[in-house]
Protein backbone atom coordinates (compact mmCIF):
# COMPACT_ATOMS: atom_id res chain seq x y z
CA UNK A 1 0.00 0.00 0.00
CA UNK A 2 1.12 3.17 -1.07
CA UNK A 3 -0.31 7.14 -0.59
CA UNK A 4 -3.33 6.01 -2.95
CA UNK A 5 -4.54 3.59 -0.67
CA UNK A 6 -4.93 6.15 1.47
CA UNK A 7 -5.74 9.22 -0.60
CA UNK A 8 -9.63 8.16 -0.98
CA UNK A 9 -9.98 9.25 2.70
CA UNK A 10 -9.00 12.58 2.37
CA UNK A 11 -5.24 11.72 3.15
CA UNK A 12 -3.13 13.96 0.91
CA UNK A 13 0.01 12.75 -1.10
CA UNK A 14 4.04 14.32 -0.56
CA UNK A 15 3.04 16.55 -3.83
CA UNK A 16 0.04 18.15 -2.56
CA UNK A 17 0.55 18.16 1.31
CA UNK A 18 1.21 22.11 1.39
CA UNK A 19 -2.66 22.30 0.27
CA UNK A 20 -3.97 19.95 3.07
CA UNK A 21 -6.14 22.49 5.17
CA UNK A 22 -4.62 21.12 8.56
CA UNK A 23 -1.19 21.36 6.77
CA UNK A 24 -2.06 25.13 5.92
CA UNK A 25 -3.39 26.04 9.76
CA UNK A 26 0.20 24.66 10.69
CA UNK A 27 2.27 27.00 8.05
CA UNK A 28 -0.46 29.84 9.68
CA UNK A 29 0.78 29.35 13.04
CA UNK A 30 4.68 28.25 11.66
CA UNK A 31 5.90 31.42 10.31
CA UNK A 32 9.46 30.91 10.77
CA UNK A 33 8.67 27.73 8.56
CA UNK A 34 6.56 29.31 6.14
CA UNK A 35 9.63 31.89 5.50
CA UNK A 36 12.08 29.31 5.09
CA UNK A 37 10.01 27.47 2.51
CA UNK A 38 9.45 30.53 0.77
CA UNK A 39 13.08 32.01 0.37
CA UNK A 40 14.89 28.83 0.17
CA UNK A 41 12.76 26.91 -1.91
CA UNK A 42 9.36 28.42 -3.51
CA UNK A 43 10.42 32.12 -4.76
CA UNK A 44 13.88 31.41 -5.85
CA UNK A 45 11.81 28.51 -8.70
CA UNK A 46 9.23 31.14 -9.16
CA UNK A 47 6.43 29.59 -6.96
CA UNK A 48 5.04 29.64 -3.81
CA UNK A 49 2.08 28.52 -0.81
CA UNK A 50 -0.30 28.72 -3.42
CA UNK A 51 1.47 27.19 -6.71
CA UNK A 52 3.36 24.37 -4.49
CA UNK A 53 2.24 21.77 -6.06
CA UNK A 54 3.74 22.53 -9.41
CA UNK A 55 7.23 23.23 -7.41
CA UNK A 56 9.31 20.63 -4.89
CA UNK A 57 7.90 17.88 -2.48
CA UNK A 58 9.01 17.44 1.11
CA UNK A 59 11.12 14.81 -0.48
CA UNK A 60 12.87 16.81 -2.82
CA UNK A 61 13.43 19.56 -0.14
CA UNK A 62 14.62 17.27 2.35
CA UNK A 63 17.34 15.93 -0.18
CA UNK A 64 18.85 19.30 -1.18
CA UNK A 65 19.44 20.08 2.06
CA UNK A 66 21.46 17.16 3.47
CA UNK A 67 23.32 17.40 -0.27
CA UNK A 68 23.55 21.14 0.66
CA UNK A 69 24.79 20.15 4.20
CA UNK A 70 27.12 17.53 3.22
CA UNK A 71 28.88 20.06 0.15
CA UNK A 72 32.27 20.60 2.28
CA UNK A 73 32.60 23.45 -0.34
CA UNK A 74 29.86 25.13 -0.35
CA UNK A 75 28.46 27.18 2.63
CA UNK A 76 24.85 26.01 3.83
CA UNK A 77 22.68 28.61 3.81
CA UNK A 78 21.20 27.48 7.31
CA UNK A 79 22.90 26.78 10.39
CA UNK A 80 23.13 23.04 11.87
CA UNK A 81 20.59 23.87 14.68
CA UNK A 82 18.46 25.84 11.67
CA UNK A 83 18.67 22.35 9.82
CA UNK A 84 17.71 20.42 12.54
CA UNK A 85 14.61 22.92 13.17
CA UNK A 86 13.44 22.67 9.63
CA UNK A 87 13.23 18.93 9.49
CA UNK A 88 11.58 18.81 12.80
CA UNK A 89 9.09 21.57 11.66
CA UNK A 90 8.26 19.71 8.05
CA UNK A 91 7.64 16.72 10.45
CA UNK A 92 5.00 18.38 12.33
CA UNK A 93 3.33 19.26 9.32
CA UNK A 94 2.94 16.35 7.84
CA UNK A 95 2.18 14.65 11.21
CA UNK A 96 -0.83 17.35 11.33
CA UNK A 97 -2.03 17.06 7.05
CA UNK A 98 -1.34 12.58 7.44
CA UNK A 99 -3.50 12.13 10.90
CA UNK A 100 -5.31 15.09 12.04
CA UNK A 101 -8.89 15.44 11.14
CA UNK A 102 -8.67 11.99 9.16
CA UNK A 103 -11.29 9.17 9.39
CA UNK A 104 -11.80 5.40 8.49
CA UNK A 105 -15.44 6.13 8.00
CA UNK A 106 -15.44 5.79 4.63
CA UNK A 107 -14.77 1.70 4.93
CA UNK A 108 -12.68 1.68 1.92
CA UNK A 109 -10.24 -0.96 2.92
CA UNK A 110 -12.77 -3.02 4.44
CA UNK A 111 -14.10 -4.87 1.67
CA UNK A 112 -9.97 -5.85 1.02
CA UNK A 113 -9.69 -6.63 4.68
CA UNK A 114 -12.42 -8.64 4.82
CA UNK A 115 -11.84 -10.47 1.37
CA UNK A 116 -8.02 -11.50 2.20
CA UNK A 117 -9.30 -12.77 5.91
CA UNK A 118 -12.26 -15.20 3.85
CA UNK A 119 -10.10 -15.89 1.15
CA UNK A 120 -6.32 -17.24 2.00
CA UNK A 121 -4.63 -18.49 5.06
CA UNK A 122 -2.60 -15.85 5.44
CA UNK A 123 -2.00 -12.33 4.37
CA UNK A 124 0.88 -10.01 4.66
CA UNK A 125 -0.22 -6.17 4.15
CA UNK A 126 2.91 -3.52 3.75
CA UNK A 127 2.38 -0.41 4.00
CA UNK A 128 4.94 2.55 2.81
CA UNK A 129 2.43 4.96 4.41
CA UNK A 130 2.91 7.27 7.97
CA UNK A 131 -0.94 7.29 8.79
CA UNK A 132 -2.66 5.30 10.89
CA UNK A 133 -5.64 4.44 8.22
CA UNK A 134 -5.21 0.74 7.63
CA UNK A 135 -4.93 -0.24 11.55
CA UNK A 136 -7.57 1.55 12.12
CA UNK A 137 -9.47 0.46 9.14
CA UNK A 138 -8.45 -3.54 10.25
CA UNK A 139 -9.74 -3.10 13.91
CA UNK A 140 -12.91 -1.84 12.97
CA UNK A 141 -13.19 -5.11 10.50
CA UNK A 142 -11.70 -7.38 12.75
CA UNK A 143 -12.54 -5.98 16.19
CA UNK A 144 -8.68 -6.43 16.39
CA UNK A 145 -4.90 -6.14 15.68
CA UNK A 146 -2.68 -7.41 13.36
CA UNK A 147 0.64 -8.71 13.99
CA UNK A 148 3.20 -6.35 14.22
CA UNK A 149 7.17 -6.98 12.29
CA UNK A 150 8.96 -5.39 14.73
CA UNK A 151 8.45 -5.61 18.60
CA UNK A 152 7.15 -2.99 19.94
CA UNK A 153 5.61 -1.61 23.82
CA UNK A 154 2.17 -0.94 24.16
CA UNK A 155 1.33 -2.84 20.74
CA UNK A 156 -1.12 -6.07 21.37
CA UNK A 157 -0.80 -8.63 18.18
CA UNK A 158 -3.46 -10.24 17.14
CA UNK A 159 -3.89 -13.07 14.90
CA UNK A 160 -0.91 -14.47 13.37
CA UNK A 161 -2.50 -15.11 9.70
CA UNK A 162 -2.01 -11.19 9.29
CA UNK A 163 0.90 -9.78 9.62
CA UNK A 164 1.38 -5.73 9.92
CA UNK A 165 4.88 -4.10 8.03
CA UNK A 166 5.00 -0.64 8.35
CA UNK A 167 8.38 -0.40 6.10
CA UNK A 168 8.64 3.51 6.48
CA UNK A 169 7.56 3.48 10.44
CA UNK A 170 4.56 5.68 11.66
CA UNK A 171 3.22 8.70 12.83
CA UNK A 172 2.14 6.76 15.88
CA UNK A 173 5.37 4.85 16.50
CA UNK A 174 8.34 6.30 18.58
CA UNK A 175 11.32 6.34 20.24
CA UNK A 176 10.85 6.79 23.98
CA UNK A 177 13.56 6.52 26.40
CA UNK A 178 15.18 4.49 23.67
CA UNK A 179 12.59 2.22 23.30
CA UNK A 180 10.26 1.55 20.11
CA UNK A 181 6.87 2.50 21.68
CA UNK A 182 3.40 2.70 20.29
CA UNK A 183 1.26 5.33 20.62
CA UNK A 184 -2.68 5.14 20.77
CA UNK A 185 -4.03 7.30 18.26
CA UNK A 186 -7.37 7.25 19.52
CA UNK A 187 -9.06 9.47 21.71
CA UNK A 188 -7.98 8.06 24.72
CA UNK A 189 -4.10 7.50 23.42
CA UNK A 190 -1.65 10.07 23.80
CA UNK A 191 0.01 10.37 20.52
CA UNK A 192 -1.11 14.20 19.89
CA UNK A 193 0.02 14.84 23.32
CA UNK A 194 3.31 13.66 22.33
CA UNK A 195 3.77 15.63 19.31
CA UNK A 196 3.10 18.65 20.53
CA UNK A 197 5.83 17.98 23.03
CA UNK A 198 7.71 17.50 19.91
CA UNK A 199 6.88 19.92 18.50
CA UNK A 200 7.70 22.52 21.68
CA UNK A 201 10.97 20.81 22.02
CA UNK A 202 14.42 22.72 20.84
CA UNK A 203 16.40 19.50 21.52
CA UNK A 204 13.70 16.48 21.47
CA UNK A 205 14.75 13.45 23.72
CA UNK A 206 12.22 11.48 22.13
CA UNK A 207 11.55 11.13 18.50
CA UNK A 208 9.33 10.01 15.98
CA UNK A 209 10.29 6.81 13.94
CA UNK A 210 9.32 7.75 10.42
CA UNK A 211 11.74 7.10 7.76
CA UNK A 212 13.21 10.74 6.64
CA UNK A 213 11.31 11.67 3.24
CA UNK A 214 14.02 12.01 1.20
CA UNK A 215 17.04 10.30 -1.39
CA UNK A 216 19.19 9.26 2.29
CA UNK A 217 16.08 7.51 3.98
CA UNK A 218 17.97 4.26 3.77
CA UNK A 219 21.15 5.80 5.48
CA UNK A 220 18.80 7.26 8.53
CA UNK A 221 19.11 5.86 11.79
CA UNK A 222 15.69 5.21 12.39
CA UNK A 223 16.26 2.47 9.29
CA UNK A 224 18.23 0.56 11.69
CA UNK A 225 14.90 0.14 14.03
CA UNK A 226 12.76 -0.49 10.49
CA UNK A 227 14.96 -2.82 8.63
CA UNK A 228 14.07 -6.01 10.07
CA UNK A 229 10.86 -5.72 8.50
CA UNK A 230 12.05 -5.15 5.00
CA UNK A 231 13.78 -8.50 5.19
CA UNK A 232 10.36 -10.03 5.70
CA UNK A 233 9.29 -8.30 3.23
CA UNK A 234 10.99 -10.34 0.81
CA UNK A 235 10.77 -13.43 2.52
CA UNK A 236 6.80 -12.99 2.39
CA UNK A 237 6.87 -11.64 -1.26
CA UNK A 238 8.91 -14.93 -2.48
CA UNK A 239 6.78 -17.10 -0.85
CA UNK A 240 3.50 -15.02 -1.95
CA UNK A 241 0.51 -16.43 -4.23
CA UNK A 242 -0.85 -13.09 -5.13
CA UNK A 243 1.09 -9.88 -4.83
CA UNK A 244 -1.59 -6.41 -5.08
CA UNK A 245 0.28 -3.28 -5.49
CA UNK A 246 -2.08 -0.70 -4.15
CA UNK A 247 -1.83 3.20 -5.33
CA UNK A 248 2.12 3.08 -4.75
CA UNK A 249 4.34 4.58 -7.75
CA UNK A 250 7.37 2.88 -7.11
CA UNK A 251 9.26 6.25 -6.94
CA UNK A 252 12.86 6.36 -8.03
CA UNK A 253 14.05 7.64 -4.08
CA UNK A 254 12.72 4.01 -2.96
CA UNK A 255 15.38 2.04 -3.76
CA UNK A 256 14.97 -0.53 -1.05
CA UNK A 257 11.37 -1.26 -2.32
CA UNK A 258 12.13 -1.14 -6.20
CA UNK A 259 15.28 -3.83 -5.45
CA UNK A 260 12.65 -6.16 -3.13
CA UNK A 261 10.07 -6.29 -5.85
CA UNK A 262 11.61 -6.71 -8.43
CA UNK A 263 14.00 -9.21 -6.79
CA UNK A 264 10.92 -11.54 -5.34
CA UNK A 265 9.13 -11.26 -8.78
CA UNK A 266 12.33 -12.53 -10.43
CA UNK A 267 12.68 -15.46 -7.55
CA UNK A 268 9.00 -15.75 -7.17
CA UNK A 269 7.87 -17.30 -10.52
CA UNK A 270 4.42 -18.59 -9.65
CA UNK A 271 3.09 -15.36 -8.31
CA UNK A 272 0.66 -13.08 -10.07
CA UNK A 273 1.01 -9.52 -9.29
CA UNK A 274 -1.62 -6.89 -9.72
CA UNK A 275 -1.72 -2.96 -9.86
CA UNK A 276 -4.00 -0.46 -8.97
CA UNK A 277 -3.42 2.77 -9.38
CA UNK A 278 -5.56 5.87 -11.57
CA UNK A 279 -2.42 6.82 -12.67
CA UNK A 280 -1.82 5.33 -16.18
CA UNK A 281 1.60 6.90 -16.48
CA UNK A 282 2.30 4.42 -13.40
CA UNK A 283 0.33 1.44 -14.22
CA UNK A 284 2.95 1.77 -17.73
CA UNK A 285 5.66 1.66 -15.55
CA UNK A 286 4.71 -1.36 -13.66
CA UNK A 287 4.75 -2.84 -16.93
CA UNK A 288 7.33 -1.75 -18.38
CA UNK A 289 9.84 -3.35 -14.95
CA UNK A 290 7.53 -6.71 -14.32
CA UNK A 291 6.09 -7.53 -17.64
CA UNK A 292 2.11 -8.18 -19.18
CA UNK A 293 2.55 -12.06 -18.33
CA UNK A 294 2.10 -12.36 -14.76
CA UNK A 295 1.04 -8.84 -14.16
CA UNK A 296 -2.52 -6.81 -14.34
CA UNK A 297 -3.46 -3.71 -13.63
CA UNK A 298 -6.29 -1.77 -12.90
CA UNK A 299 -6.71 2.14 -13.58
CA UNK A 300 -8.60 3.53 -11.21
CA UNK A 301 -8.68 4.52 -7.55
CA UNK A 302 -9.79 1.51 -4.90
CA UNK A 303 -13.02 3.36 -4.58
CA UNK A 304 -13.83 2.11 -7.92
CA UNK A 305 -12.06 -1.26 -7.61
CA UNK A 306 -14.98 -1.83 -4.79
CA UNK A 307 -17.50 -1.04 -6.82
CA UNK A 308 -17.10 -4.80 -8.30
CA UNK A 309 -15.10 -6.28 -5.64
CA UNK A 310 -14.74 -9.97 -6.25
CA UNK A 311 -14.84 -9.32 -10.14
CA UNK A 312 -11.87 -6.92 -10.69
CA UNK A 313 -9.71 -9.17 -8.35
CA UNK A 314 -10.84 -12.35 -10.49
CA UNK A 315 -10.25 -10.31 -13.93
CA UNK A 316 -6.88 -9.16 -12.10
CA UNK A 317 -5.44 -12.51 -10.87
CA UNK A 318 -6.85 -15.18 -13.78
CA UNK A 319 -4.10 -17.08 -15.49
Amino acid sequence: MGAGASADFGVPTLRGIFKDIRAVQHLTDDNWLLKHLREIFWHPRGFDWETSERSLTIEEMLTILRDWELETAVTPKLSADELRRFRKSLYVLIFRALFVGKSTRAEHLNQLIKFANNNFNHTTWASFNWDCIFESSYWYTRGGNPTLGVNIANWRNGSTSHLLLKLHGSLNWWMINNVLTYLRFSGSGNLRGQWSKFMGETSPTDCPVILEPSYYKYEDDVYKIVEPQWRMFLERLVQADYVLIIGYSLPSADSQARSKLLTAFQANTKARWGIIDPNPEICSTYGRLFGITRLKTFVGSLVGFNNAFADNFKALFKP
